[in-house]
């Protein structure tokens, strides 16, 4: 027991850290922030039975209202406005997995650090940056479900580079690889940008098939093998990847409609045998549809819908604004502070100074790969981390829709794992460098934190705080 905590005791403190950050406070404000309009009556309707429409899949708000039910909670609470009140048990039960699995997502992105570059410091340093996020703290602070998308993501990618470094169709390869694809199918069952993921999965296994040192970085192992071989390993593990996370992704549209089983404001979506079947329980033909035709229809329905939204929205942002952290979304205000002179925000915003350098860090990566003296000495791994940050970028460059910039949460997590492994190099040659940076970071946290947790603070404070997210 000595030696595990001598070993691991730096992580075991990043848990501890990071549990008490995302928990603290968590029930506040006890008042309807920003899309908790949206998400809470998503979550509530699985209670009342009310079929309801949304333009994603169904898991993340299965999740919050199957842990809700755990927990006994049954109410109809209607959130009908932002800063609606209810009680802090309400809002505590509802936040809770969200902040779960926003505390799980610090390790998780230590761990994938760990085995992208197989460093201890690579992976701390990439714990304490993202524990140091603003933005992933308040997605993950309220009911809302993007903290799932990026945990699984990462959390697919883990166990995608563990299948790789099997032995090709042994019991274990097998395993890792059918693990990968529930991991997928759960990352696509959140949000469809979580389809970004078998893009990057596809992408590395291409580059295996044609490059012997790309291959030897992924599997850490000296395997000479033919380019047939490869080809033969890399189709099978795309197969077997892909099958699985839709077998997976079936699920959770199944439980979705035996949940939904009466008439409610999603009905106008639907077709008039969808809506017949939830308002008496058979359609017009005397036939229920079946499992199959709902999901189609549904799916159908949810893409035509992403693809039709052509509105503005005053937060609304462009995916080239995200990395330099421009148009934060104004979630939450307290209208009536209890201290005189005193206002409350909730700003979603990155932390300024980590976005900033995990972009340039991004940027410089780009840059050295056009000069063959330097593209020689970069590990393989920086060229998955650049696909992987614009694999999330792209469906937001190609189609044009609003978007706000909490859609950056899945590629920032690549630029700031490239600047987590940049950084962990300075250790211990230059670790007064590493040292004032991470510095930095924490005082870019520190200084948001007000409008993070939403404390009240005074106006003049406010004033400054808004001066540094906008």
């Amino acid at each position: 027991m000595q030696s595990f905590l001598k070993k691991f005791w730096p992580f075991l403190l990043l848990a501890v850290l990071s549990f008490a950050i995302h928990f603290a406070g968590l029930s506040h404000p006890s008042q309807v922030v920003f899309d908790e309009v949206h998400f809470g009556k998503f979550v509530t309707a699985y209670f009342t039975g009310e079929y309801y429409f949304d333009i994603h899949p169904p898991l993340g708000k299965l999740l919050i209202a199957g842990f809700a039910k755990l927990n006994g909670f049954n109410s109809v609470f209607d959130f009908e406005h932002i800063g609606k009140e209810a009680s802090d048990n309400l809002f505590f039960t509802l936040r809770f997995l969200p902040a779960f699995f926003g505390s799980l997502f610090v390790l998780i992105f230590s761990w994938f650090a760990w085995l992208l570059v197989k460093s201890k410091k690579a992976a701390l340093v990439a714990g304490l940056l993202i524990l140091l996020d603003n933005a992933f703290l308040v997605q993950s602070k309220f009911i809302l479900v993007d903290i799932f998308l990026v945990f699984f993501e990462i959390l697919t990618l883990c166990f995608f580079l563990l299948s790789q470094r099997q032995k090709r169709f042994d019991l274990k390869w097998w395993i890792f690889g059918i693990l990968t694809g529930i991991s997928f199918g759960l990352t696509a069952s959140i949000k469809w940008t979580g389809l970004a993921v078998i893009g990057i999965i596809g992408a590395v296994l291409i580059a295996k098939i044609f490059s012997q040192k790309f291959n030897r970085a992924i599997i850490q192992k000296e395997q000479s093998f033919s380019v047939l071989s490869r080809l033969k390993e890399s189709a099978a593990a795309f197969a077997i990847i892909s099958i699985s996370g839709f077998l997976i992704y079936l699920i959770p549209f199944a439980i979705h409609f035996n949940l939904l089983n009466k008439s409610g404001p999603g009905d106008a979506f639907m077709s008039k045998p969808f809506q017949e079947e939830l308002q008496f329980g058979m359609a017009s033909g005397g036939k229920n549809l079946s499992f199959f035709e709902k999901f189609k229809e549904l799916n159908k329905i949810m893409y035509t819908a992403n693809a039709g939204i052509t509105g503005e929205h005053p937060y609304g942002s462009k995916w080239f604004q995200w990395p330099f952290n421009q148009k934060p979304i104004y979630y939450w205000n307290l209208e009536n502070p209890t201290i005189s002179g005193q206002i409350g925000k909730i700003y979603f915003s990155g932390n300024p100074i980590l976005w900033w350098l995990a972009g340039l860090s991004v940027l410089a990566i780009i840059v050295l790969s056009f000069f063959k003296k330097y593209r020689r000495n970069l590990e393989p791994i920086f060229f998955i981390l650049i696909v992987g940050y614009f694999a999330n970028l792209l469906p937001f460059i190609l189609v044009d829709r609003v978007a706000f910039m909490y859609h950056y949460l899945p590629a920032v997590c690549f630029a700031i794992m490239i600047l987590s492994i940049l950084l962990a190099k300075f250790w211990p040659e230059k670790k007064a460098i590493l040292l004032a940076i991470l510095f930095l970071v924490l005082v870019g946290f520190i200084s948001l934190m007000p409008f993070s947790y939403g404390i009240p603070i005074s106006q003049e404070a406010a004033k400054i705080q808004e001066s540094i997210v906008q």
